[in-house]
């Protein structure tokens, strides 16, 4: 039966992720997912596309904080709730947001790993960004959080074996920082789905994603090479940009867990 197979979530933008049993569908995306966010002097974004060792920064989490970790390096500890009235700016594409900044400690943490000056900013409560894009339902808003286009990525794992079938070397899905990744269906169904609902959650399936560099990236070691985007742009190409996994948006409220049943409604 068609299930939910793993549930992650990316507390700081393109550093390592934390995989859930369950958690709370919000419209923003998950909690805590993308509520970070690294960002040079000029305020914009810092990803794996510049910075690949951001993958080696771990997280881990309890009911009041993130540690992070790096190798050779002492942990930090971020507080779930940042208390900030900084605001600093920045730019993630063409989208301005602001964040909250969360001070100087955790900018030199960072920028020591990173080996430039970065600022660590904070999406609470009080930070919005509203998702204004096409195909969506009009009578009704939507919120992103620092995520680069939408709340949800879901992905295959069928659609990962028919491309690891076509590699000398499979790669595992963590190249493709997903928050929602399914089993049970052929490769690719999921190019055809207009909603579907996972456990007690109604979501709308937006568009696909178009992917970079990033899955290029070994998220344990930090090495790169030309698979699998190579590989995927022979058969994976729309409009000039290599697809793979779909972006989703929250239709409805509730929860989610491992092994929740999907159900395809259109």
């Amino acid at each position: 039966m068609p299930k939910l197979d793993q549930i992650s979530i990316y507390p700081i933008k393109s550093c390592a992720g934390i995989d859930l049993d369950a958690s709370e569908v919000l419209n923003r995306g998950f909690p805590l997912d993308r509520r970070w966010l690294l960002v040079d002097e000029a305020g914009q974004f810092i990803s794996q596309r510049k910075s690949p060792r951001l993958g080696q920064i771990r997280l881990t989490r309890d009911h009041t904080q993130l540690s992070v970790s790096y190798p050779d390096k002492a942990p930090l500890n971020l507080d779930l709730n940042v208390h900030s009235s900084v605001r600093h700016k920045a730019m993630i594409w063409s989208d301005k947001v602001d964040g909250m900044w969360v001070g100087h400690e955790f900018d030199d943490w960072f920028s020591n790993v990173l080996e430039q000056q970065v600022h660590l900013i904070h999406m609470n409560d009080e930070v919005h960004r509203p998702l204004i894009k096409e195909h969506l339902p009009q009578h009704r808003s939507f919120e992103v959080s620092f995520a680069d286009g939408y709340p949800y990525l879901l992905t295959s794992q069928a659609s990962l074996d028919d491309l690891n079938g076509r590699l000398d070397n499979p790669v595992p899905m963590d190249r493709f920082r997903a928050n929602l990744m399914v089993s049970g269906f052929e490769a690719f169904a999921e190019d055809h789905w207009k909603k579907i609902k996972i456990g007690e959650v109604e979501f709308l399936v937006v568009k696909p994603c178009a992917r970079c560099q990033i899955t290029t990236i070994n998220q344990k070691t930090g090495a790169s090479s030309k698979e699998p985007l190579k590989t995927l742009a022979t058969y994976r190409k729309q409009a000039g940009k290599v697809m793979f996994g779909m972006n989703l948006v929250a239709l409805s409220a509730g929860s989610v867990r491992l092994n929740d049943p999907v159900l395809i409604i259109q």
